[in-house]
Order: structure tokens, then C-alpha cells, then sequence
């Protein structure tokens, strides 16, 4: 059974991330008492952003050592507030709104890469204190923030319908599709991979270790940064601490979904289906009326299982 169970692991590090997402929607229909497809959809949209700021998230912990990106929920609100007062409602703003917002989540992630690579500071606290010099922009630029319209092409992707299904969740699949093929097919891929599993090893193999850790970082930059976008969108609006439970929410739909703790595998598909997991989860435990202190403490339990189910895998691996 044990043997069984790391060998489903290792081959679909995906599939308990895709069960738990359809025991909590069955769950949820059953309190709802109807097999509500559209209540599926629902949640899958507002999964769809999680998905994209846990795919940045990824990268970082893809990348070894244990590198996680605590300053992506400080990038989203920033990133949200310039979208907003950027663009203005116009569309004629929405190419330079959206660069800066892009530039800004990059310096942000270069910024995380220089403090670990070149300061030697351990990513969770790196991140972090970046993370908190972004915060404290995000309160000097919203002192006078006073714009609360943003693109109607950002709306549209972030609350938009084709033939029925939001156009978030198409928007995901083809960011799903291209980081696939990017760890698939590509060179980087193979490059961060190597680098999660060895530095050393990786080094030897002529891989520019210190390069690849960095644009990992700033790929999860970019991402937290569209999806802060996305987000003010979806909400109309901006304000303090909106990314806040994108912080905890983005390491819990990597790590259930499949992606070593200790770098070096990734699972871009399992990062969606945890994503999907986790809103249905809290949809479900909205539904039940629990108290938002027990929530915390089964999602909590929830991440405990799932890396002690991991951790054999790990040292096999």
C-alpha cells in the first residue's frame, strides 16, 4: 500500500490534489444538496488567480534551498494599486499600466534574488524583507492614491464568459500550457530542475546556477505582479493587504499539488488542482458555517498531511 501510494506520487504528483478538489466540490453539492456545475466554474475562476500567483511560487521553490517567495503578497497589492492609478480607466494606459506593473514585479523578483544569491540571506527571510520595503511603497503610494477605474480588457479577463466559461480560467490553461512546455521542452526547465536537485551537481554541468535561481525569482515577481492585476480587477479595487492570504494560500497549492518541498520537481498541473482545492475547501467550510479559526486549523492539518505524505517521496527521490 505504502509503495503504492509514493508510486502514484511519483507518476501524478497531481492526483491527490485533483481527488481532494472533487471530494470538496462533491461535498459542497451534497450540502447544497444539487450537482452544481456552475458553483465548479465559480470556483475554478476564483482559483484560476491563486493558480497564477502559486505558479510563481513554484519557481522559486522549484529552485532549491528552500526558496519560497514571501513577498508575493506584498506585490500584488502594489502591483493592484498601480493598475489602477496607472491606467485610470483608460485603455489608451492599459500597454503602459501593464508594463509597469510587469517591470515592477521583475525588479521585486531581482531584487529577492540579489539578497539570497549575493548576501547569502535565506530566501524566507530575504523575501520577506524585501517584501516589507514593498510594503512600506504600497502605503506612501496609496497616501495619495485616488483612481478607482482600471482597463475594461482586465475586467473582461478577470470576470468575462466565452460560451459559458470565464475567461480566467482559459487565460490559466494557456499560462499552464506554456510553463508546461517551459519544464517540458526547454532548456531553463531542465536548467532550475537540476539546480533544486544539486547546486553543486548543477554547477558542474556547466549550468549558471546563480542566473537561473534569479530569473526563477523574478518569474514569481511577474506573476504575483499580473495576478495583483487581475485581482484589483476582478474586486474593482485596491487596498492595503488585499494579497495577504495569497502568502500562506500560494505555498499550500504548490506543495499539495505536488511540487518538492526541497526543489527540484515540479508540477505545474498539481499547482492548479491545488489552487482548485484549497477555494473549494474554503467555499466548503463557508458553507458548513465553521468559525474562520477552525478553517485555519483544518487547512493547516490539511498542509501537514500532505507533506508528511511527501516526505517518503522526497528522500527517495
Amino acid at each position: 500500500m505504502k509503495l503504492a501510494i509514493n508510486n502514484i506520487g511519483k507518476n501524478t504528483p497531481w492526483f491527490w490534489a485533483c481527488l481532494g478538489s472533487l471530494i470538496c466540490w462533491l461535498l459542497t453539492s451534497l450540502l447544497l444538496s444539487k450537482l452544481d456545475f456552475q458553483s465548479l466554474l465559480v470556483n475554478a475562476a476564483l482559483a484560476s488567480l491563486l493558480t497564477i500567483v502559486s505558479l510563481g511560487q513554484m519557481f522559486a521553490m522549484t529552485s532549491g534551498d528552500g526558496g519560497i517567495d514571501l513577498s508575493i503578497p506584498y506585490t500584488i497589492t502594489l502591483a493592484a494599486f498601480l493598475s489602477f492609478g496607472i491606467i485610470q480607466g483608460s485603455e489608451s494606459n492599459l500597454i503602459l499600466g501593464m508594463s509597469v506593473v510587469a517591470g515592477v514585479g521583475i525588479v521585486i523578483g531581482f531584487l529577492n534574488a540579489i539578497s539570497i544569491i549575493t548576501f547569502k540571506i535565506p530566501p524566507i527571510i530575504a523575501t520577506m524583507a524585501i517584501g516589507f520595503i514593498v510594503n512600506s511603497g504600497v502605503l506612501v503610494y496609496s497616501s495619495s492614491f485616488s483612481s478607482n477605474k482600471t482597463s475594461a480588457v482586465l475586467t473582461t479577463i478577470a470576470n468575462g464568459r466565452l460560451l459559458g466559461i470565464p475567461l480566467i480560467i482559459l487565460f490559466v490553461l494557456a499560462l499552464i500550457l506554456i510553463i508546461a512546455f517551459v519544464f517540458a521542452k526547454m532548456s531553463y526547465g531542465r536548467a532550475i530542475t537540476a539546480v533544486g536537485q544539486n547546486r553543486l551537481a548543477a554547477f558542474f554541468a556547466g549550468i549558471n546556477v546563480n542566473r537561473t535561481i534569479m530569473i526563477a525569482y523574478m518569474i514569481s515577481g511577474l506573476l504575483a505582479a499580473v495576478g495583483g492585476a487581475l485581482i484589483g480587477a476582478r474586486i474593482d479595487g485596491a487596498f492595503l493587504e488585499m494579497g495577504q492570504s495569497y502568502m500562506l494560500q500560494s505555498v499550500g497549492a504548490v506543495v499539495i499539488g505536488g511540487t518538492l518541498v526541497s526543489g527540484g520537481k515540479a508540477s505545474t498541473v498539481g499547482t492548479a488542482f491545488g489552487a482548485l482545492m484549497l477555494t473549494l475547501m474554503v467555499t466548503l467550510m463557508v458553507i458548513s458555517r465553521l468559525p474562520i479559526g477552525i478553517q485555519y486549523i483544518i487547512e493547516g492539518i490539511i498542509l501537514i498531511l500532505v507533506l508528511i505524505i511527501d516526505k517518503p517521496h522526497t528522500e527517495s527521490d
